[in-house]
């Protein structure tokens, strides 16, 4: 009998297979005035689901001063799921100090849509809301 893994099953069974994507804006860099300056971000990728490494789920970040590796494991809960630390990946680059099985956040799926509540991950911007309409499922 093949090996299988409970957390991405559990995650397909419940539909959020898929990638979902954030975009935060973490303001304007450079530059001495607001012309000469650009505009930063980090992009946040999230994987669920086959072919998301070996617990069924990633989390990387990449962009300014970013470059986060993550594999993570997906708790469903509900109409949510509880998106937890597991490990860095290769390529990490600086470790943030979360402990195995932390909460890094919650996607939950509302009439309005996908609300996520930041938990150990945090934003980078101050400006950034620690609940809301972060993360996007991409097609």
């Amino acid at each position: 009998m093949a090996a299988t893994f409970a957390t991405p099953a559990s995650a397909q069974d419940a539909g959020w297979n898929g990638r979902y994507v954030w975009e935060e804006n973490v303001g304007r860099h450079g530059g001495t005035t607001p012309a000469d300056s650009m505009v930063a971000f980090i992009t946040y990728t999230l994987g669920v689901g086959p072919g998301n490494g070996p617990t069924g789920c990633t989390l990387n970040g990449q962009g300014f001063q970013t470059n986060k590796r993550i594999r993570c494991t997906v708790t469903p809960q509900g109409r949510s799921i509880v998106v937890k630390f597991h490990g860095y990946g290769a390529d990490n680059m600086f470790d943030s100090g979360y402990r195995r099985g932390q909460a890094l956040f919650t996607l939950t799926r509302t009439p309005r849509g996908l609300v996520t509540a930041l938990q150990a991950l945090s934003a980078s911007a101050d400006a950034t809301p620690r609940t809301g309409k972060l993360f996007y499922k991409a097609l």
